[in-house]
């Protein structure tokens, strides 16, 4: 078996096991009640990106530069 097949087969024997992993979990270490709504880290997530990426392009209004800046 090549090399690359031994990875997908990881990667899909991985992604298989990891929602029983979640029943590990120990909920009586959060610190918040909205800690122990599921899916909550993956929404956080998301929205932080976004945030990033929304606070990246108001930077890139102030700091853009003029298509003649090379020119000088």
């Amino acid at each position: 078996m090549s090399n690359r097949k031994k990875i997908i087969y990881s990667l899909i024997i991985l992604l298989n096991i990891s929602p029983y992993l979640y029943s590990f979990y120990d909920f009586e270490k959060v610190h918040f009640n909205i800690d122990n709504m599921i899916g909550f880290y993956p929404i956080y997530g998301f929205i932080s990106c976004l945030g990033l990426i929304i606070i990246a392009k108001m930077f890139a209004i102030f700091l853009k530069k003029e298509d003649t800046y090379y020119d000088d």
